[in-house]
C-alpha cells in the first residue's frame, strides 16, 4: 500500500510539473503595442486598451489570433493580429525533476503554456485623408462594380513565416466555378462614410447640386486575391485573411464627362477569421486603402479645386425665323427627342433651319447625336455653344426645315400659379412629344441660378424639353436632372428668358 502511494505521488508530481505552465501561467499577458504616434488609438478585439506611441495591453491566453486595430484622426486605420508563438519559460518546469522520470516526457500543450511576443509594432498609416476645404468642390459617389471574372479571382494559403519574409510561397486552393458577384453595398457604405466624414457631401443641398462645383466618382475592382495565411500553435489552426484588389477609379464632373481615371493595386490589413464579417471589412478595408490614394492624387486634387466661373463670349447668332407658335399643336411640332450613346433628352427647336435648344447634360458626354422629330424622321446634329453653369446648350441639325419653332422670350413671362405644360420624352423613346400639365409652383435659387418650380410631371428623358403655356409660348427648358430622383411631384425648368445672355449674346 505503501508503495502504490508513494508511485501515485510521483505520478501525481510529474503530471503537476509537465503542466505548471499552463496551472501557473496568468490568464492574460502583457503585450505592448508601438503605434509611433502619441495620438494614436489602440483597440484590441474592438475593445479600447488605450491611447499613445506605446499601449500596453491584456491579451488571453486563449490559443486564438488577436485583433488589434490602431486609429488616428485623419488617418486610415491600421488592422493588425498577433497571437501565441512561443512557450512560456515555465515549460522548462515540465521538465525537471520529475518530468525525467518518465519518458517521453508529458507535453504541456495547453493554451496558457503559450507566450505572446511582448512587443508588437502596429505603425498608424500615414494614408492621409484631407477634409474638404472652402475652396474645393463637392464628391459624391456615382457608381461602383465587382467586375470581377472567375479567373480573376484567386484564394491562396500560405505560412505565416513565409509572409513575414515575403517568401510568396501561395498554394491557390479554389478555383471559382463562377464570375463572382458582391454586394455593390460593400462599396458604396465604405466610401460613402469616408466623403461624409470629411465634409465632401453636401448634406444641407438633398434636390440641387451646384453645377460647376460638383464632382462625382465612380470606381470597378477587376481583380480579387484572398490571402489565408496561417500558423499552429497549442495544435490550435489559427489564421487570418488578407486582401489583394486591383481597382479603377474615375471622377466625372456633374455632366458625365471623365476629368481622370487611374488604376490602383491595394491590399488590406490583417484580419483574424474569428471576427464576425471578416471577408467584409478586409475587402472594404482595401477599398479604403485605394480610395485614400486616388484622393491624394495631385492630378485629384487639382480638380477638386473650384474654378472661377467661366465666361461666355459667344458672337450673337442671328436666327432663321419661321412660323411662330400659337398653340399646343404646334408646339409638338416643335419638340424633338435626342438620342445619345448613354440614352435620351428632349429639344427646343429655335430656328427654321434646325438650332435646337437643349441641356448641357443631354448631349455632354457624346459624340454622336441623332434627333427625332415628331414624324419619326431623323438628323444628325452636333452641339455648336454650351454653358455648363445654367446647363444648357445649342444644337444644329443637318438639312433640317421646321414649320414652327418657339421663340425665346427677352424677359420672365409666368407668374407662379400658371396653368403649364410639359413637352418631352419621357423614360422612352417611344414616347416622345408627350404632354403632362400642372401649374408653376414656385420659383427657386441655388448657386446664383434660377429655377421654375413645377408639380407637371417630369421623368429622366423630359431633360431639354419644352415648359410652356396653353398658347405654346415657351417659358422654360426642363432641368430633370438637377431635381433629386425619387422625389415625387417636383420637377424644375431653366427660365426661358436666359437662353438669350446664356448661348447667343457676347458678354
Amino acid at each position: 500500500m505503501k508503495k502504490i502511494t508513494i508511485y501515485l505521488f510521483l505520478l501525481t508530481s510529474t503530471l503537476f510539473l509537465n503542466s505548471c505552465a499552463s496551472i501557473l501561467n496568468s490568464k492574460n499577458q502583457k503585450v505592448t503595442v508601438q503605434t509611433g504616434s502619441a495620438n494614436s488609438k489602440v483597440y484590441v478585439n474592438n475593445v479600447l486598451a488605450g491611447t499613445g506611441s506605446s499601449v500596453v495591453t491584456k491579451m488571453p491566453r486563449n490559443a486564438s489570433v488577436q485583433q488589434i486595430k490602431v486609429e488616428r484622426e485623419g488617418y486610415k486605420p491600421t488592422y493588425k493580429i498577433h497571437y501565441q508563438t512561443g512557450k512560456s519559460p515555465l515549460y522548462i518546469m515540465s521538465w525537471v525533476p520529475f518530468g525525467l522520470l518518465v519518458y517521453p516526457p508529458f507535453m504541456d500543450i495547453g493554451p496558457k503554456s503559450y507566450d505572446y511576443k511582448k512587443e508588437i509594432s502596429v505603425s498608424a498609416s500615414s494614408l492621409e485623408i484631407k477634409k474638404r476645404a472652402d475652396d474645393e468642390k463637392y464628391i459624391y459617389l456615382k457608381n461602383t462594380a465587382f467586375d470581377v471574372k472567375k479567373e480573376d479571382v484567386k484564394l491562396k494559403k500560405t505560412k505565416h513565416r513565409s509572409y513575414k519574409k515575403a517568401k510568396n510561397k501561395f498554394k491557390e486552393s479554389k478555383v471559382f466555378d463562377e464570375d463572382i458577384k458582391f454586394n455593390n453595398s460593400i462599396f458604396s457604405e465604405a466610401v460613402d462614410e469616408i466623403l461624409k466624414n470629411n465634409n465632401y457631401i453636401d448634406t444641407t443641398q438633398t434636390i440641387f447640386k451646384s453645377k460647376t462645383n460638383t464632382l462625382y466618382i465612380s470606381s470597378k475592382i477587376t481583380k480579387v486575391e484572398f490571402q489565408d495565411v496561417y500558423s499552429i500553435y497549442a495544435r490550435q489552426y489559427m489564421n487570418f485573411l488578407v486582401t489583394k484588389i486591383d481597382i479603377e477609379w474615375e471622377i466625372y464632373d456633374l455632366y458625365d464627362q471623365s476629368k481622370y481615371k487611374k488604376s490602383f493595386k491595394a491590399e488590406s490589413g490583417e484580419f483574424a477569421m474569428k471576427t464576425e464579417n471578416f471577408v467584409r471589412m478586409s475587402v472594404e478595408d482595401a477599398i479604403t486603402e485605394s480610395f485614400y490614394k486616388f484622393l491624394d492624387a495631385k492630378e485629384v486634387r487639382d480638380i477638386i479645386k473650384k474654378e472661377n466661373e467661366e465666361k461666355i463670349n459667344y458672337e450673337q447668332l442671328v436666327l432663321t425665323k419661321s412660323l411662330p407658335i400659337n398653340n399646343l399643336e404646334d408646339a409638338l411640332n416643335s419638340t424633338v427627342t435626342i438620342k445619345v450613346k448613354n440614352g435620351h433628352g428632349s429639344g427646343c427647336v429655335v430656328s427654321k433651319d434646325g438650332y435646337v435648344v437643349t441641356n448641357f447634360h443631354v448631349v455632354s458626354s457624346t459624340d454622336k447625336i441623332t434627333v427625332v422629330d415628331r414624324n419619326g424622321k431623323e438628323y444628325n446634329a452636333k452641339v455648336i455653344r454650351k454653358n455648363e453653369n445654367l446647363d444648357l446648350a445649342l444644337i444644329k441639325l443637318d438639312d433640317a426645315d421646321f414649320k414652327n419653332c418657339y421663340q425665346i422670350p427677352s424677359e420672365k413671362n409666368y407668374i407662379i400659379g400658371d396653368d403649364i405644360f410639359v413637352i418631352g420624352t419621357p423614360t422612352s423613346v417611344e414616347l416622345g412629344q408627350s404632354l403632362t400639365k400642372g401649374i408653376v409652383s414656385g420659383t427657386r435659387t441655388f448657386d446664383k441660378n434660377n429655377f421654375i418650380q413645377t408639380d407637371a410631371s417630369v421623368n429622366g428623358g423630359n431633360s431639354g424639353g419644352a415648359l410652356t403655356k396653353k398658347s405654346g409660348e415657351l417659358i422654360g427648358i426642363v432641368n430633370a436632372k438637377v431635381s433629386g430622383f425619387g422625389v415625387e411631384g417636383i420637377g424644375f425648368s431653366i427660365p426661358a428668358e436666359l437662353i438669350v445672355s446664356g448661348l447667343f449674346v457676347k458678354n
